[in-house]
């Protein structure tokens, strides 16, 4: 028999697995609905409705109603697939316990569930705010805060070096050291606060006197108050003079090394540096020793002291001769230095006598002073 036959060409007492019983009968296709070779489907089933041409002249199909899978009771109608969501790629919450709220500063405000209810793009934004991460002006402020704070701290480890060491080395030096309680702060009558212009505490008499002709003067800008300070140059051959005239006024200073920290005392500690500095100078601060010797006689009484001290320098074959006074009045210190150059390495200038100089500079130093005192 053909092979297309298929299940009708097998006689019923013969079939092809006589082992095997079988499942459906021969009844069954009619049963259904169903014959082998036959549509059986219902009028108008297997086409779409209003399409010309169809259905094909002769194929036994109608022409409308539901295709013709729809009456197979044992296939079930089949059903457009519904779009199904994209993965999404952010990492879903955790599902661990959330953790409880920060508290201190820099978390006012936050709420409780804390950045893993957030988008984690925004937390990471968040935490990186907090830290400064983008705002330079934040990080700036901070330096500036930092470091005024360095500053206080070491300005104050200074005072209290400064006030351990005045009463360990000060306090050792002289027995007249009082209690810290005991300093003064303030000045004290007859005390000088301001002190006159250097520029005009010299008469010109004086000056014609011992720079003759025009000499330069120059002074700083701000030139008053409790300093003051002024300079006038010669330089007419065979002449070559310079004075310098400097009037200070000290303050009550309790970090000097002796004394009650009176504004006096802080002009005596001065003048006895000014001193030393004369009879034995630094190694390298160029300046040559000299003898220092006491004057008397200068305005102010008991409460005025003087010395002088003369110096020669030799520099690369120049010789210049220098005479300076030192007077101190109280809490004001007048220094007058004149000196005047005795050979020179180029043009002629000189010679200059040291004992003229030093008679000048007291002359000077006498007048300045006497501006002072009335």
């Amino acid at each position: 028999m053909p092979e297309w036959a298929g299940y009708d060409a097998v006689p019923q007492d013969k079939p092809e697995f006589p082992d095997l019983s079988a499942t459906r009968g021969r009844e069954a296709p009619a049963r259904d609905g169903r014959v082998h070779g036959e549509a059986r489907l219902p009028e108008g089933a297997g086409y779409p409705p209003n399409v010309p041409g169809y259905p094909p002249q002769g194929s036994g199909q109608a022409s409308q109603g539901q295709p013709p899978w729809e009456d197979q009771p044992w296939r079930a109608p089949r059903q457009p697939a519904e779009p199904q969501p994209r993965p999404s790629l952010r990492p879903q919450p955790s599902l661990r316990p959330r953790p409880r709220p920060r508290q201190g500063p820099g978390h006012e405000g936050t709420d409780w569930t804390g950045a893993a209810s957030q988008d984690p793009m925004e937390a990471f934004s968040e935490r990186w705010r907090r830290r400064g991460g983008e705002s330079r002006e934040e990080r700036r402020a901070d330096r500036r805060r930092r470091r005024r704070l360095l500053i206080a701290a070491g300005a104050g480890a200074a005072v209290v070096i400064a006030v351990a060491v005045y009463f360990l080395i000060g306090g050792k030096s002289t027995p007249a050291n009082p209690d810290l309680g005991s300093l003064i702060t303030t000045f004290l009558p007859g005390e000088i606060r301001q002190v006159p212009d250097a520029c005009t505490s010299v008469p010109g008499a004086t000056l014609s006197e011992f720079l003759p002709g025009q000499p330069k003067t120059a002074a700083p800008p701000l030139n008053t108050g409790a300093d003051s300070q002024c300079t006038w140059t010669l330089d007419k051959a065979p002449l070559y003079r310079v004075l310098e005239v400097n009037i200070q006024a000290y303050s009550p200073n309790a970090l000097v090394s002796y004394g009650d920290g009176s504004a006096t005392f802080a002009a005596i500690n001065a003048y006895a540096q000014d001193e030393t500095a004369k009879q034995s100078p630094a190694p390298r601060s160029g300046q040559p020793p000299s003898a220092v010797t006491d004057l008397s006689g200068m305005p102010g009484g008991s409460d005025t002291v003087a010395f002088e001290a003369a110096q020669v320098f030799k520099v690369n074959g120049a010789i210049t001769d220098m005479a300076t006074v030192v007077v101190r009045y109280r809490n004001v210190i007048v220094t007058v230095v004149l000196n005047g150059l005795d050979h020179a390495n180029v043009g002629k200038y000189g010679p200059v006598s040291q004992a003229a100089l030093n008679s000048a500079a007291q002359t000077i130093a006498r007048e300045v002073t006497g501006e002072i005192v009335r």
